[in-house]
């Protein structure tokens, strides 16, 4: 990886692609995935991300050169397209490291994902506009070595940052707040939810077509310890105080249980997890607060904080898969 000359624009711009799409697709999974194995896919995105910034001297090199070639808006739009490519890369080490958390609720690892979705626009473009586009001729030895030197650069780099990071961070990439301190614990919506002005002697829970009053579930439940992981980028562990959702209805024969809150968000659960998904009315011996779900919340886990539906109103079993919804609710 000396000069441009051995490895080739065209060269950096198929190692570039390769990685782009690793990231961007690892990057998904493993913000929707709250189980054990997605710790590999978590690596995998960060290793992507950081062969992207030490591939971006080589692409770089090469963009000025042909820069003035170019038409004024074709040279804007790479101008933009580079620069969040940077700075998607810069917050997502950021987050990493845990050197910037975000403004409020407006977290880094919010920004650094809306900066990758405003980029997939502008890759296509990059790639669909350029003349001499990378072929699978171009996959040779020096492209595969130069890959692999990008590739373990990434490595070293990725190593020193566990280094920073220590044991803070979830298998996910989050970083803990506030475990056993919920006055602390945030209060983040998904997208557009709003938390409901309803009092508690109002409330109407229903599972599978029962009313349940709420003092019943004060009175069965019991602690629970769970880690929230939000994709905010954080996680916090409590101890819920909760009612397991078998010991509320008796076995289903539909294969899908839909949790919906008052809001009207609502996500879909195989009837088969009953057993291991509780609706919660306290935390550490008090009451919920009405940002976190009050006066009643699912407890989901293995799963991340978008699947721990707050303000819950109504359980019931449907006939439709569970996995026939969207993998991010737009809601």
């Amino acid at each position: 990886m000396k000069n441009t000359k051995w490895l080739t624009a065209r060269r950096v711009d198929l190692l570039l692609g390769v990685a782009v799409t690793v990231a961007a697709v690892s990057g998904l999974v493993s913000w929707g995935v709250g189980t054990g194995w997605a710790r590999w896919v978590t690596v995998i995105h960060a290793l992507a991300g950081l062969s992207v910034l030490a591939l971006a001297p080589f692409k770089l090199r090469g963009s000025v050169r042909t820069g003035l070639k170019r038409r004024r808006v074709t040279r804007w739009l790479s101008m933009l397209l580079g620069a969040l490519v940077l700075a998607t890369v810069v917050l997502g080490i950021l987050h990493a490291t845990g050197l910037w958390h975000g403004v409020g609720y407006w977290s880094a690892l919010w920004t650094h994902f809306l900066l990758a979705a405003l980029l997939a626009p502008l890759v296509i473009w990059h790639i669909a506009s350029r003349p001499g586009r990378p072929r699978m001729a171009d996959l040779d030895r020096r492209t595969l070595i130069g890959g692999g030197a990008a590739a373990a650069a990434a490595g070293i780099a990725y190593g020193v940052q566990q280094l920073v990071v220590g044991d803070n961070r979830r298998f996910t990439g989050s970083h803990e707040i506030a475990s056993f301190n919920p006055a602390e614990m945030p209060t983040t919506m998904w997208l557009n939810d709003r938390s409901p002005r309803v009092s508690a002697s109002q409330w109407d829970l229903t599972v599978d077509g029962q009313t349940v009053p709420l003092e019943a579930l004060h009175a069965r439940a019991a602690p629970f310890e769970a880690d929230l992981d939000c994709t905010g980028g954080w996680w916090s562990r409590q101890s819920w105080d909760v009612v397991p959702l078998a010991e509320l209805m008796p076995p289903v024969d539909a294969p899908t249980l839909e949790v919906t809150s008052l809001t009207g968000y609502s996500r879909l659960f195989p009837a088969r997890d009953a057993a291991n998904l509780y609706l919660a009315v306290g935390y550490n011996g008090e009451p919920l607060r009405r940002g976190h779900g009050a006066p009643v919340r699912l407890v989901a886990p293995g799963r991340r904080g978008f699947w721990w539906v707050k303000w819950v109103s109504r359980v019931d079993p449907v006939d439709r898969p569970w996995w026939l919804q969207l993998p991010f609710p737009l809601e």
